[in-house]
Protein backbone atom coordinates (compact mmCIF):
# COMPACT_ATOMS: atom_id res chain seq x y z
CA UNK A 1 0.00 0.00 0.00
CA UNK A 2 1.17 3.52 -0.82
CA UNK A 3 0.17 6.48 1.33
CA UNK A 4 -0.02 10.05 0.06
CA UNK A 5 -0.36 13.35 1.88
CA UNK A 6 -2.86 15.81 0.38
CA UNK A 7 -2.48 19.56 0.93
CA UNK A 8 -4.12 22.65 -0.51
CA UNK A 9 -4.32 26.37 0.20
CA UNK A 10 -1.09 26.68 2.14
CA UNK A 11 -1.09 30.42 1.37
CA UNK A 12 2.53 30.82 2.40
CA UNK A 13 2.04 29.43 5.91
CA UNK A 14 5.07 27.17 5.66
CA UNK A 15 5.06 26.34 9.38
CA UNK A 16 1.77 24.44 9.03
CA UNK A 17 3.05 22.54 6.01
CA UNK A 18 6.20 21.69 7.97
CA UNK A 19 4.29 20.47 11.02
CA UNK A 20 1.89 18.34 8.98
CA UNK A 21 4.72 16.75 6.99
CA UNK A 22 6.61 16.02 10.21
CA UNK A 23 3.70 13.89 11.43
CA UNK A 24 4.01 11.60 8.42
CA UNK A 25 7.74 10.94 7.88
CA UNK A 26 7.17 7.79 5.82
CA UNK A 27 4.84 9.33 3.22
CA UNK A 28 6.39 9.08 -0.25
CA UNK A 29 3.99 11.26 -2.25
CA UNK A 30 2.48 14.68 -1.63
CA UNK A 31 -0.35 16.17 -3.70
CA UNK A 32 -0.79 19.95 -3.51
CA UNK A 33 -4.01 21.35 -4.99
CA UNK A 34 -2.93 24.95 -5.43
CA UNK A 35 -2.38 28.21 -3.57
CA UNK A 36 1.01 27.30 -2.21
CA UNK A 37 1.57 31.04 -1.79
CA UNK A 38 -0.47 34.12 -1.07
CA UNK A 39 0.73 36.22 -4.02
CA UNK A 40 4.25 35.04 -3.20
CA UNK A 41 7.33 34.40 -5.30
CA UNK A 42 9.15 31.34 -6.51
CA UNK A 43 11.44 31.65 -3.50
CA UNK A 44 8.41 31.19 -1.26
CA UNK A 45 7.50 28.00 -3.10
CA UNK A 46 11.07 26.78 -2.58
CA UNK A 47 10.78 27.36 1.15
CA UNK A 48 7.51 25.44 1.37
CA UNK A 49 8.91 22.51 -0.60
CA UNK A 50 11.98 22.45 1.62
CA UNK A 51 9.77 22.34 4.71
CA UNK A 52 7.79 19.42 3.34
CA UNK A 53 10.80 17.39 2.23
CA UNK A 54 13.65 18.37 4.55
CA UNK A 55 15.28 15.65 6.64
CA UNK A 56 13.03 12.84 5.40
CA UNK A 57 13.08 10.15 2.77
CA UNK A 58 12.80 11.41 -0.76
CA UNK A 59 9.28 12.59 -1.56
CA UNK A 60 7.60 13.19 -4.88
CA UNK A 61 5.52 16.36 -4.94
CA UNK A 62 2.79 16.61 -7.57
CA UNK A 63 1.17 20.05 -7.58
CA UNK A 64 -0.90 22.55 -9.49
CA UNK A 65 -1.04 26.30 -9.00
CA UNK A 66 -3.98 28.10 -7.45
CA UNK A 67 -5.50 31.47 -8.21
CA UNK A 68 -3.23 33.16 -5.62
CA UNK A 69 0.00 31.74 -7.08
CA UNK A 70 1.88 34.36 -9.08
CA UNK A 71 3.67 33.89 -12.38
CA UNK A 72 6.96 33.67 -10.45
CA UNK A 73 5.56 30.89 -8.25
CA UNK A 74 4.15 29.01 -11.22
CA UNK A 75 7.42 29.31 -13.14
CA UNK A 76 9.35 27.87 -10.21
CA UNK A 77 6.94 24.93 -9.94
CA UNK A 78 7.35 24.13 -13.63
CA UNK A 79 11.13 24.53 -13.75
CA UNK A 80 11.64 22.30 -10.70
CA UNK A 81 9.38 19.47 -11.83
CA UNK A 82 6.64 20.06 -9.27
CA UNK A 83 3.84 21.09 -11.60
CA UNK A 84 1.37 18.69 -13.20
CA UNK A 85 -0.24 21.61 -15.03
CA UNK A 86 -1.85 20.58 -18.34
CA UNK A 87 -0.09 17.21 -18.43
CA UNK A 88 -0.39 13.64 -17.25
CA UNK A 89 1.87 12.32 -14.48
CA UNK A 90 2.04 8.53 -14.28
CA UNK A 91 2.58 7.25 -10.73
CA UNK A 92 2.76 3.62 -9.58
CA UNK A 93 -0.79 3.86 -8.22
CA UNK A 94 -2.54 6.19 -10.67
CA UNK A 95 -2.42 8.58 -13.60
CA UNK A 96 -2.65 12.21 -12.51
CA UNK A 97 -4.10 14.98 -14.70
CA UNK A 98 -3.21 18.50 -13.54
CA UNK A 99 -5.48 21.55 -13.80
CA UNK A 100 -4.43 24.76 -12.08
CA UNK A 101 -6.10 28.12 -11.59
CA UNK A 102 -9.24 29.38 -9.95
CA UNK A 103 -12.59 29.95 -11.61
CA UNK A 104 -12.66 33.50 -12.97
CA UNK A 105 -14.75 35.91 -10.90
CA UNK A 106 -13.56 39.41 -10.05
CA UNK A 107 -10.26 38.96 -11.87
CA UNK A 108 -8.19 40.31 -8.98
CA UNK A 109 -6.03 37.23 -8.34
CA UNK A 110 -3.07 36.20 -10.52
CA UNK A 111 -4.36 32.94 -11.99
CA UNK A 112 -8.04 32.84 -12.90
CA UNK A 113 -9.60 30.87 -15.76
CA UNK A 114 -13.00 30.91 -17.43
CA UNK A 115 -15.33 27.94 -17.44
CA UNK A 116 -14.47 27.22 -21.08
CA UNK A 117 -10.73 27.36 -20.37
CA UNK A 118 -11.08 24.94 -17.47
CA UNK A 119 -13.16 22.58 -19.56
CA UNK A 120 -10.81 22.56 -22.53
CA UNK A 121 -7.81 21.71 -20.39
CA UNK A 122 -9.56 19.17 -18.20
CA UNK A 123 -11.35 17.41 -21.04
CA UNK A 124 -8.18 17.07 -23.08
CA UNK A 125 -6.41 15.41 -20.15
CA UNK A 126 -9.29 13.14 -19.17
CA UNK A 127 -9.71 12.05 -22.78
CA UNK A 128 -6.03 11.10 -22.83
CA UNK A 129 -6.42 8.97 -19.71
CA UNK A 130 -9.43 7.25 -21.26
CA UNK A 131 -7.41 6.42 -24.39
CA UNK A 132 -4.60 4.96 -22.29
CA UNK A 133 -7.11 2.49 -20.86
CA UNK A 134 -5.00 1.63 -17.82
CA UNK A 135 -6.35 -0.31 -14.85
CA UNK A 136 -4.72 2.34 -12.68
CA UNK A 137 -7.08 5.03 -11.32
CA UNK A 138 -7.40 8.32 -13.17
CA UNK A 139 -6.76 11.16 -10.72
CA UNK A 140 -7.74 14.75 -11.46
CA UNK A 141 -5.71 17.26 -9.45
CA UNK A 142 -7.27 20.71 -9.72
CA UNK A 143 -7.47 23.87 -7.68
CA UNK A 144 -11.09 24.62 -8.58
CA UNK A 145 -13.73 22.17 -7.33
CA UNK A 146 -16.62 20.78 -9.39
CA UNK A 147 -19.93 22.58 -8.90
CA UNK A 148 -22.62 20.95 -6.77
CA UNK A 149 -20.22 18.74 -4.84
CA UNK A 150 -19.43 18.73 -1.13
CA UNK A 151 -16.16 20.45 -2.02
CA UNK A 152 -17.54 23.78 -3.27
CA UNK A 153 -19.93 25.10 -0.63
CA UNK A 154 -19.29 28.65 0.52
CA UNK A 155 -21.83 30.20 2.91
CA UNK A 156 -24.35 27.55 1.84
CA UNK A 157 -23.96 28.24 -1.89
CA UNK A 158 -22.25 26.04 -4.49
CA UNK A 159 -19.54 28.11 -6.18
CA UNK A 160 -17.51 25.53 -8.11
CA UNK A 161 -17.15 24.96 -11.84
CA UNK A 162 -20.19 23.74 -13.78
CA UNK A 163 -17.97 22.53 -16.61
CA UNK A 164 -15.81 20.42 -14.32
CA UNK A 165 -18.92 18.89 -12.78
CA UNK A 166 -20.18 17.95 -16.24
CA UNK A 167 -16.92 16.14 -16.99
CA UNK A 168 -17.34 13.85 -13.99
CA UNK A 169 -20.40 12.22 -15.50
CA UNK A 170 -18.63 11.79 -18.87
CA UNK A 171 -15.23 10.45 -17.77
CA UNK A 172 -15.83 9.16 -14.21
CA UNK A 173 -12.32 9.70 -12.83
CA UNK A 174 -11.86 7.53 -9.77
CA UNK A 175 -10.39 10.36 -7.71
CA UNK A 176 -10.69 14.16 -7.87
CA UNK A 177 -8.45 16.20 -5.57
CA UNK A 178 -9.24 19.92 -5.33
CA UNK A 179 -9.11 22.89 -2.97
CA UNK A 180 -9.84 26.63 -3.24
CA UNK A 181 -13.00 26.64 -1.10
CA UNK A 182 -11.71 26.81 2.45
CA UNK A 183 -15.11 26.20 4.03
CA UNK A 184 -15.69 22.82 2.37
CA UNK A 185 -13.17 20.17 3.32
CA UNK A 186 -14.69 16.90 2.12
CA UNK A 187 -14.01 13.24 1.51
CA UNK A 188 -17.06 11.99 -0.33
CA UNK A 189 -18.32 9.96 -3.28
CA UNK A 190 -20.01 11.89 -6.08
CA UNK A 191 -21.41 9.35 -8.54
CA UNK A 192 -18.39 7.09 -9.19
CA UNK A 193 -15.78 9.68 -8.23
CA UNK A 194 -14.20 10.18 -4.82
CA UNK A 195 -13.83 13.94 -4.33
CA UNK A 196 -11.31 15.15 -1.77
CA UNK A 197 -10.92 18.76 -0.68
CA UNK A 198 -8.42 18.57 2.20
CA UNK A 199 -9.30 22.04 3.45
CA UNK A 200 -6.82 24.89 3.96
CA UNK A 201 -3.39 23.69 5.05
CA UNK A 202 -2.75 27.21 6.32
CA UNK A 203 -5.22 26.42 9.12
CA UNK A 204 -3.90 22.92 9.77
CA UNK A 205 -6.20 20.93 7.48
CA UNK A 206 -5.03 18.06 5.28
CA UNK A 207 -5.98 14.59 4.04
CA UNK A 208 -4.39 11.18 3.85
CA UNK A 209 -4.96 8.85 0.89
CA UNK A 210 -4.10 5.16 0.79
CA UNK A 211 -3.66 3.30 -2.50
CA UNK A 212 -3.84 -0.49 -2.21
CA UNK A 213 -3.20 -2.63 -5.31
CA UNK A 214 -5.69 -5.37 -6.17
CA UNK A 215 -4.96 -8.68 -7.85
CA UNK A 216 -6.56 -7.52 -11.12
CA UNK A 217 -4.20 -4.55 -11.44
CA UNK A 218 -6.70 -1.96 -10.21
CA UNK A 219 -6.19 0.08 -7.06
CA UNK A 220 -8.44 0.56 -4.03
CA UNK A 221 -8.48 4.09 -2.64
CA UNK A 222 -9.24 4.97 0.99
CA UNK A 223 -8.31 7.68 3.47
CA UNK A 224 -9.63 10.49 5.62
CA UNK A 225 -9.52 14.17 6.52
CA UNK A 226 -7.26 15.34 9.35
CA UNK A 227 -6.33 18.53 11.18
CA UNK A 228 -3.62 19.80 13.48
CA UNK A 229 -3.80 22.82 15.76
Amino acid sequence: MTTALVLSDIHGKWEKARDIAARHPDVEYVFIAGDLTNFGSGEEVARIVDCICRGRKERAIVAVAGNCDTLSARKYMTEHGLSAENRLVRLPFGIVAGLGGGLKRAGVTPYERTESELRRSAESLLAQTARIGSALPSIMLSHSPPHGSNADLRHGQHVGSFELANLISVYNPQLWICGHIHESPCFSMEDKTLIVNPGPCGYGNYAILNFAPRADGSVAISGDLRRIQ
